[in-house]
């Protein structure tokens, strides 16, 4: 009988774990497309200085994120990631027009991130 309880409780704190996941990483990606839509509008206004601040915030949101991160599902996926956070930075500095582009890249690997690591019946079974 002990066992049948242990069984639950160790189902119980696996299923809280993956929901509080599930939302932190919501958080987390909300937070970076929100700081990448921010890069693009500074850029379209002409403010370089809040568009490279803004990109650099982006860039070390990332990072905290990935030290944060103990095990990541699609490590490919995180260098994607990390290659568009850093062509943002690179654009933002050098004023150039492709920004555009390197947001349009990382707010759909942003989504695809969020996507792959909500729990659907699918993934489950």
């Amino acid at each position: 009988m002990s066992r049948i309880i242990v069984s639950i409780v160790i189902l119980t704190l696996m299923s809280v774990g993956c929901f509080i996941s599930v939302k932190v990483m919501d958080n987390f990606t909300y937070k970076m497309s929100q700081t990448v839509s921010r890069v693009e509008e500074t850029f379209e206004n002409g403010d370089s200085g809040e568009c490279v601040a803004a990109a650099e915030e982006l860039k070390q949101m990332w990072y905290d994120f990935m030290d944060f991160s103990i095990l990541v599902n699609d490590l490919g996926h995180a260098v994607e990631i990390t290659s568009s956070v850093a062509e943002i930075e690179s654009f933002a500095r050098d004023n150039n027009n492709e920004i555009y582009a390197a947001c349009d890249r990382a707010q759909a690997q942003i989504k695809m991130l969020r996507d792959t690591q909500s729990p659907t019946f699918w993934k489950i079974l």
